[in-house]
This record gives C-alpha cells, sequence and structure tokens, in this order.
C-alpha cells in the first residue's frame, strides 16, 4: 500500500510505500511524526467513525430483493469510491482533531492511499458472517461466500433500516481489508509523561465534567495518538497466555523484570532483588516508555471485529540503553515474521544497524550459524529485506542564509528525488523557491549489507573527522 500526504504542514509531499516493517529517520522537526500521526488517523477514522455508503441503487435494490449477491469486480467498486469519500471528510473535518490542530492550518492539506493494484488483487475472506439483529427491524446477514468471491446480504421480509444495513457492510468491510487497510495500535513519544500521569487526568477531566467546566476542557485537546496512549494506559486490561511465549521472555529482557497483576492493579517485579513489586510510579522511566506498548501487545486489542495488526511507535528509542535498544529492533522483527506490521519514527542509529545485522544474517549464509549461536541470535530474528521500507526526511528548498548571500544555484534549487513505485516511473523532479523549510520522504537503499542511511552516516563520519583531526594535531 502506498501512502500519499501533499502541503502538511512542513512536509510537501510524503509518498511512501508501507512495508511489513516500515522506518522513518531524519532530523527533529522535518515532518515525521505529522506523517505517522496522519496515516494513524486515517486509519483509525475509516475503521471507528466513517459512515459507509451503499448508495440509493443499492439500498433500493436490497429493499426489492431478500437475498442480494455483490460479486467481488462491484464490491471492490463499493470499497474505492468509499475510500474516495474518506479521504475528503477526514482531510476536512477530522485530521485536525487528529493534529490537535485548527482547520485553517490544513487548508491546503492531501492524504489518500494508491492500492489500486493491491484491491484488485485481493479476494474477500472466505466465509465471514455479519449479522444485525432487531426485534422491531428484523434480520440481516452480511456474508461472504465459501469462496470469497462474492457477498450475500440476506434478510427477512421486513427491510432492515439503511443506517443499520450499512454498518453491516461496513463492519464486514473491516473484515475484508486489513490487508489493503491496516487495523492499527499506537504509541507516541509523549507515553512517559502518560504513564505517570494517565490517573490524574482522567480523574481532572471527570472532575471537570461534573462541575460542567467545558471551556477549560475545550483548551486541553491532545492529538489523537496521544490521547490514544492515555486510553491504553488507563483501561487496557492485559490478556497474557497461560505459558511464557518467546515475545514475553524478550520483554522480561527488555524491561530488566514483569509486569504483574495483584488486587487488580498493576505492579512491576524487578529481577536480581528479593524487594516486593513495586508500583508504575516507582519504575525506571525505561520501563515507563515500553509500558504501553507492552500493554497493547498483550491486550485484548480490538477495533470492531478486525484485531490489531500494525503497531505504530514514535521514536521506541526513547529512554533506551543501546542494548535494549538493539533488543527492541529484534523484537520488532519478530513481530514482522508472526504476521504483524510495524511502523517507527526513529532517532537511534543502534535501531538501524542491528536491522542491518539481521538483514546481513538472512542474505549472507557463510558462516552464519556459528556467528548466531556465539551472539544470540535465532531464525525468527532475520529479516528479508523485502519486508523493510526506509524512509529518510530530505529539505527541498535551501533556507535564507542570515547575511543575505546568494543560495546555491540563484534563488532557486531543484531536486531530483528517485521515487520508487511498483511501475518504476521515471524520477520526479521538485523545483521549489526558497524560504521556509519543507521536507520531503526519500527511500533509503537496502541491500544485502543493509540499509544506507546518510542522515545518520554522515553524522557519524563527521564526528570521527573531528576526532581523527585532534589526535593529528590539527593537521589535515
Amino acid at each position: 500500500m502506498r501512502v500519499i500526504i501533499r502541503n502538511l504542514g512542513v512536509l510537501e509531499s510524503a509518498e511512501y510505500e508501507l512495508g511489513d516493517l516500515t522506518v522513518v529517520c531524519g532530523k527533529n522537526n522535518t515532518g515525521k511524526t505529522l506523517a505517522a500521526y496522519t496515516l494513524y488517523g486515517f486509519l483509525d477514522y475509516w475503521r471507528n467513525q466513517y459512515d459507509f455508503q451503499l448508495g440509493t441503487a443499492l439500498i433500493k435494490e436490497i429493499n426489492h430483493k431478500r437475498e442480494l449477491r455483490i460479486v467481488q469486480q462491484q464490491f471492490q467498486k463499493l470499497l474505492s469510491k468509499n475510500l474516495e469519500l474518506a479521504y475528503k471528510k477526514y482531510v476536512t473535518e477530522y485530521l485536525p482533531d487528529v493534529l490537535g490542530s485548527s482547520s485553517e492550518r490544513l487548508t491546503d492539506g492531501q492524504f489518500r492511499f494508491d492500492i489500486r493494484w493491491m484491491i484488485k488483487q485481493s479476494l474477500l475472506l472466505k466465509e465471514k458472517t455479519i449479522h444485525w439483529i432487531s426485534s422491531n427491524c428484523g434480520w440481516c446477514a452480511v456474508q461472504t461466500d465459501n469462496e470469497g468471491k462474492s457477498v450475500q446480504i440476506i434478510q427477512e421480509e421486513e427491510p432492515v433500516p439503511q443506517e443499520k444495513l450499512s454498518d453491516s457492510v461496513q463492519s464486514l468491510v473491516t473484515l475484508v481489508s486489513p490487508e489493503i487497510i491496516p487495523c492499527a495500535a499506537v504509541t507516541s513519544a509523549d507515553r512517559i509523561g502518560a504513564a505517570m500521569f494517565s490517573d490524574e487526568i482522567y480523574h481532572l477531566r471527570n472532575k471537570l465534567n461534573k462541575q460542567q467546566q467545558y471551556s477549560f476542557l475545550q483548551s486541553i485537546h491532545y492529538p489523537l495518538p496521544v490521547r490514544k496512549t492515555l486510553h491504553t494506559i488507563h483501561y487496557s486490561v492485559p490478556k497474557l497466555p497461560p505459558e511464557k511465549t518467546e515475545l514475553q521472555i524478550l520483554f522480561k529482557k527488555l524491561l530488566d523484570g514483569n509486569f504483574e497483576f495483584c488486587c487488580r492493579k498493576l505492579q512491576f517485579a524487578p529481577l536480581r532483588t528479593e524487594n516486593p513489586p513495586i508500583t508504575l510510579n516507582e519504575t525506571s522511566s525505561s520501563v515507563r516508555s515500553l509500558f504501553p506498548f507492552w500493554l497493547q501487545l498483550y491486550c485484548d486489542t480490538e477495533l470492531r471485529e478486525t484485531p490489531v495488526n500494525m503497531f505504530m511507535i514514535d521514536e521506541p528509542e526513547m529512554n533506551l540503553h543501546p542494548e535494549n535498544q538493539r533488543i527492541l529492533a529484534r523484537l520488532f522483527v519478530r513481530l514482522v515474521n508472526l504476521g504483524y506490521k510495524i511502523y517507527i519514527t526513529t532517532h537511534s542509529d543502534y535501531i538501524v544497524k542491528e536491522m542491518n545485522t539481521l538483514i546481513m544474517l538472512y542474505c549472507c549464509n557463510k558462516n552464519n550459524r556459528r556467528i548466531m549461536k556465539r551472539y544470540g541470535y535465532t531464525e525468527e530474528e532475520l529479516l528479508n529485506p523485502e519486508k523493510i521500507r526506509v524512509y529518510m526526511t530530505q529539505q527541498v528548498n535551501a533556507p535564507k542564509t542570515k547575511t543575505g548571500t546568494k543560495i546555491e544555484n540563484e534563488t532557486k534549487i531543484k531536486i531530483e528525488t528517485k521515487i520508487e513505485t511498483e511501475t518504476d516511473r521515471e524520477a520526479e523532479q521538485i523545483s521549489v523557491d526558497s524560504g521556509v523549510p519543507k521536507y520531503i520522504f526519500v527511500q533509503a537503499k537496502i541491500d544485502e549489507l543493509g540499509i544506507s542511511l546518510p542522515v545518520f552516516d554522515d553524522t557519524i563520519n563527521e564526528m570521527n573527522t573531528i576526532q581523527d583531526e585532534i589526535l593529528a594535531g590539527g593537521e589535515r
């Protein structure tokens, strides 16, 4: 699936393909979090807010027939039409709430998916049924056949209300489309504060609600991913498997302890100590940073009928030692190999280098077994480079200098950026006036040696050069 974002905040254009593992890197304030929040917001809007439209002609046909079969091609057109409607409503009505911004700042913004090729290839899920029953209005079933090639709508003689029928079809779409449109859970970079103060925030909101101080409440407007992180921490209940899984063992190593429930209260039991478990507020910042992701992974989290199959994490390396950042990278790859999708924004060269190691172990067979055994790697942690997509933010116009001197290539610069697509179209040329910095997404090169990321490598090389010159007595 290809995501297209244009004219949104500092982003001139972010056009990128979602991989099983998607990594976005770049300098501060270049649009990484903005792109992640915008994508998550639409995924949430599509599944929880958008009202699916069946169309007048289809509604009339349904009302005149107790049984109606919609073939796959018709269903694809219905899905495509609703996505087009959803894009427009999302940007104009819902995106300001997602970003915690005003609609005036987003007037020229655009968001959409390029999934036409995927819709054509996708079959409906086999033998899936959505029932809707009412004592007043009758009974309805929306189901796919045993080959997954058509949708059948069956109802009693009494027609089902249009809004309920639309909701039934939309519920089926959530079952049909997770491979096309992921069902995502998000962890924002504000998670440490959320873990510390979620109870106080909800207590304050409830208190103000009772006092009807709505003007104050409306002034506290967090971006949607921040609110979702707060909600996860405050309301989620883990559903742990009876036996320890490999993921739990990895998390235990990552946390250097275990989360436990005692008297319906969450506690943390550190390893290598005989002291009793402690509260979340007493834990280290690294434990609080990982806590929301742990909750999402081990909670019975569902959006309608569709389980979460994608985790989006803003700066997962926060408060983690480099060793733990490496373990987290291996955890992400394990999840990818289990069928989940992972989307992260990161400043961590350790995470990227560990992913490089996992790619190299996958691609290079010579002596790998001995190396894997020596350093504790397993088959489940090897990363197929075809599963990962890495992007860097890149400035498309040079900022003005303080002295007002000429900018390279006079007052206008041109940046040629190759955007690799399924059709391998030719490189686009972006020409913009100098002024306020704007950014695009550029895909990083990935081969059997791993990921090439100048955004990190240039900084590391410069630091090495400086140190070499210091040791050489200032001579170059």
